[in-house]
């Protein structure tokens, strides 16, 4: 029963792209996708919001063909946002029930001050035996997804933030 992992950092203002995002944008960006993943990420089909209080989410999620599960996953999603603007980071974890598997959304600052956007996955698969082709195939499709997921979570923002969505 192995844990198959997955991590992605991007920048979240590369050269060129405009609008620079803030901290803060990208924060209440992560905020709305804890609760509206659909606009973030394309492999989530569906979301139910079951209970929001204080800094945590409660969601059922339903993936598309193809995602980490064919069935409906309940998440509980806890914030740690940032104590202040010049904290520059924040965390966002997502339990899996009757799980061993959790995701965190990670803000951070590089090494030359730039914002960053961290994801990482470890994914429960019982019915999978380790070391197994199907683990490496499944690891690899996770790594993808993790890059995919960062990357246009930032682009999501960025286009929510253009159109003052955000």
């Amino acid at each position: 029963m192995p844990i198959i992992y997955a991590a992605a950092t991007v920048y979240v203002n590369p050269s060129g792209e405009t609008p620079v995002l803030n901290l803060e944008q990208v924060w209440k960006g992560l905020e709305l996708k804890a609760r509206k993943p659909q606009l973030f990420l394309p492999v989530i089909d569906t979301c139910k919001v079951l209970s929001d209080e204080n800094e945590t989410v409660v969601r059922e999620v339903k993936f598309k063909a193809g995602g980490p599960s064919d069935k409906p996953v309940i998440e509980t999603i806890t914030h740690y946002p940032p104590i202040n603007p010049e904290a520059k980071s924040g965390l966002e974890t997502f339990q899996i029930k009757d799980t061993n598997s959790k995701v965190l959304n990670i803000v951070s600052e590089g090494p030359e001050g730039e914002l960053m956007l961290t994801f990482t996955f470890e994914w429960e698969h019982k019915e999978i035996e380790k070391g197994s082709e199907e683990e490496r195939v499944k690891q690899k499709a996770y790594q993808g997804m993790a890059s995919k997921g960062a990357t246009g979570t930032v682009k999501a923002i960025r286009e929510m933030v253009k159109k003052g969505e955000l």
